[in-house]
């Protein structure tokens, strides 16, 4: 096998397959670039030394758990729904807020082109509350 195991097509995965299984079988490298694991660095293209118990090796698990499954699957349903709503409810409040400042903003400008003297007497009301 000549390309490293990053490289190769669905094709050459399939006619190679049994080369792979035995790179793979007892990994001792991680390449840093797709958290593939081999057996030998040659196969990988950033390889990375594994210890016997390495957190890398955790948190590359991890990672393509979390890849295939989604991070939706270690909440339970009911609270993710719950966080999904809030948080929907939540970006449609700030984008009402933005709106009504601009309008703010809109209005404000146009009271200090009529009556610039109004602009100070409302300031300074506002900075009592």
């Amino acid at each position: 096998m000549a390309k490293r195991l990053c490289k190769l097509s669905r094709n050459e995965i399939a006619t190679s397959l049994g080369e792979i299984e035995r790179l793979v079988a007892e990994p001792q490298f991680l390449c840093r670039a797709c958290a593939r694991v081999a057996g030998d660095k040659k196969s990988l293209c950033k390889p990375q030394a594994l210890s016997a118990k390495s957190p890398a090796a955790n948190i590359s698990a991890l990672s393509e758990n979390e890849t295939n499954t989604g991070v939706a699957s270690l909440l339970p349903k009911g609270s993710l729904k719950k966080q999904q709503k809030f948080h929907k409810k939540l970006e449609k409040v700030l984008k009402k807020q933005r709106k009504l400042m601009k309008k703010q903003q809109q209005l404000e400008g146009k009271v200090a082109q009529t009556n610039p003297a109004l602009v100070h007497e409302i300031a300074a009301q506002v900075s009592m509350h």
